[in-house]
């Protein structure tokens, strides 16, 4: 067996599996569809289940490098973002940008790794195939090897350089219906691809004209009606913090307006000062309550322990923060600064024990519910 049929043998062995690859159903992204992703991997604490939320999604889904680095966000270590990208490098729409992916990684050796098994390997079998197409001579081979070529840069989104591989092969025989069918089929990926960055453009456009009416209505102190038109941005591009900062900050302003209006708003905050640092207990006491919370055997005890002593006695914000740090789990913390909430008179300062929660979803579910609060 000479040189050019063991290179055609190879060849051919590789591209099978590639078509075992492309032969399975790949869906294009949506804004929708990588919203519910992102927001189901924000609320799980289990880093497992993150992992395989996110591997579920990009293994079957057309996305962009962005979409793949907020993901890689949430991945705590090089391993888990290695397995994502791995997985999501032959669906990732605008590979020119994939080298931004590298830089989610904390060493060198992981970066440089993924390089090898995605980009590095993309660039090494475009040498090979181009080689090996300048060795064949017969027409059939030839139109065999180009239907391949243009397979295996569509099985990795290189939408044009697979046209270019299809032209080639219609070249050859233009009778031959297979290169026209193929082309048609990236036609329909291209303009689909079309489609979801116009709808991206008219998300953005439509989230941004709703930040404008609602910084309009700000600068005019209509409060409730500029936070109406923040809700309605946040709802377009749920995790963007640009219209959740906005509604803080109405809400912040709405505050002070009306403490200004009022007659004597010096007075006003005395009295609060003045009600804030009276409402507190006596260490002795509170060092039994803290002994009486611990000595519960389950969390389901300590909680209700801890309720009850909250309902009953007057304590300060930094008493309210030692009884929430006996909790390690992040739903339990939220639980009591929930119920902390309607029994404080300092519900003005139970922003403060935001820090107090380590997850952004429980840190994003306590800032709504004081905004609703307020």
């Amino acid at each position: 067996m000479n040189k050019t049929i063991v290179a055609i043998v190879t060849l051919m062995s590789f591209l099978s599996v590639t078509e075992s690859v492309q032969s399975q159903k790949i869906s294009w992204s949506t804004s929708n569809g990588f919203s519910n992703t992102i927001i189901t991997i924000q609320n799980t604490n289990n880093q497992k289940t993150r992992l395989n939320n996110a591997l579920s999604y990009f293994s079957t889904t057309h996305a962009t490098t962005k979409q793949l680095q907020d993901a890689c966000f949430y991945m705590n270590s090089d391993q888990e973002k290695y397995d994502l990208c791995l997985a999501a490098y032959p669906n990732i729409i605008d590979k020119d940008n994939f080298i931004n992916i590298y830089d989610y990684f904390s060493s060198f050796s992981s970066a440089l790794k993924l390089y090898q098994k995605t980009q590095g390997r993309d660039e090494v079998l475009s040498v090979q195939y181009n080689c090996r197409l300048n060795v064949e001579q017969d027409m059939n081979t030839r139109f065999d090897l180009l239907i391949h070529q243009g397979d295996v840069f569509l099985s990795v989104n290189k939408l044009d350089e697979a046209i270019t591989a299809y032209l080639q092969a219609k070249a050859i025989k233009p009778n031959d219906p297979t290169p026209g069918m193929k082309i048609e089929e990236v036609r329909r990926l291209q303009q689909e691809l079309i489609n979801i960055n116009n709808q991206n453009s008219q998300d953005n456009a439509k989230f941004n004209a709703l930040i404008q009416q609602g910084d309009h209505l700000l600068a005019y102190n209509l409060f409730d009606e500029a936070i109406s038109f923040y809700r309605q941005a946040m709802a377009i591009k749920q995790g963007d913090q640009t219209a959740y900062a906005r509604i803080k900050e109405a809400n912040r302003r709405k505050q002070g307006y009306n403490i200004n209006t009022q007659d004597d708003d010096i007075e006003i905050e005395e009295t609060i000062e003045v009600v804030q640092t009276s409402c507190a207990t006596e260490e002795s006491k509170f060092s039994h309550i803290i002994t009486a919370i611990e000595d519960q055997s389950f969390s389901s005890d300590q909680k209700d322990m801890a309720k009850k002593q909250i309902s009953k006695n007057c304590m300060s914000i930094d008493q309210f923060k030692k009884i929430v740090t006996l909790f390690s789990m992040d739903d339990d913390r939220l639980e009591m600064l929930k119920f902390i909430y309607d029994h404080t008179e300092h519900t003005d300062k139970m922003y403060t024990l935001r820090d107090l929660l380590t997850f952004s979803s429980t840190k994003k579910e306590f800032d709504e519910f004081l905004i609703d609060k307020e």
